[in-house]
């Protein structure tokens, strides 16, 4: 398993919220919001190379389902990832003043997070299928950037990252939910699928 974007994702995350809170620099809880949604993404990113195997074609066949492999490394990424997030987030609350600090939305801003990282494993998974099974990254990395980018620019009736006390925040993070939910079942049936490289491989040389 490549640990070291996982590593160096969760490091950058910790690095943005932990820099204001070092400085002593007080934020109100949007700015807190905005910095843990940085910390997401940055997990989300590592996630994504989590699944990639360059050695995948050369492998000797073991009798484990190849779903059953990429669990064993997607589901404590999903884990871990959540809980690096958790650590950066409680080093941005530290930032509120101590009456705010009640105030700040650890459910709905952790399923972000959670979808987030979910959505990037579900990408690689999808980049598996077309790189036979060796690097899910190269579609994870550049379709979380974009999947980010696209929701930061929706218009505010569509906005899905929301301040904090937004008469939408609980609408909008039933959607979040709904994202996690999608993300974990598709990359469950996307990881136990044939990876299509691999299968036109067989069948050319049959």
């Amino acid at each position: 398993m490549p640990k070291m974007p996982l590593a160096l994702g969760g490091l950058v995350g910790l690095l943005t919220t932990a820099t204001p809170a070092l400085l002593h620099v007080g934020l109100g809880l949007p700015d807190v919001a905005v910095l843990s949604r940085v910390a997401a993404v940055a997990v989300a990113l590592g996630a994504g190379f989590v699944l990639d195997d360059p050695a995948a074609r050369t492998t000797v066949a073991v009798p484990v389902s190849r779903a059953a492999q990429r669990a064993v490394r997607a589901v404590p990424v999903l884990v871990l990832g959540t809980a690096v997030w958790a650590v950066a987030a409680a080093v941005a609350r530290t930032t509120l003043p101590q009456d705010a600090r009640p105030l700040f939305p650890w459910g709905g801003l952790a399923a972000e997070a959670a979808a987030l990282v979910a959505l990037s494993l579900a990408l690689a998974a999808v980049g598996l299928r077309f790189t036979e099974g060796e690097r899910g990254s190269l579609v994870a990395a550049p379709g979380i950037l974009l999947l980010v980018i696209t929701v930061a620019l929706l218009p505010e009736g569509a906005a899905l990252f929301l301040p904090p006390g937004h008469p939408s925040w609980a609408a909008v993070h039933r959607v979040w939910t709904g994202l996690l939910t999608a993300a974990l079942a598709g990359g469950v049936l996307l990881a136990g699928g044939a990876d299509s490289a691999r299968l036109t491989g067989t069948r050319t040389r049959r």
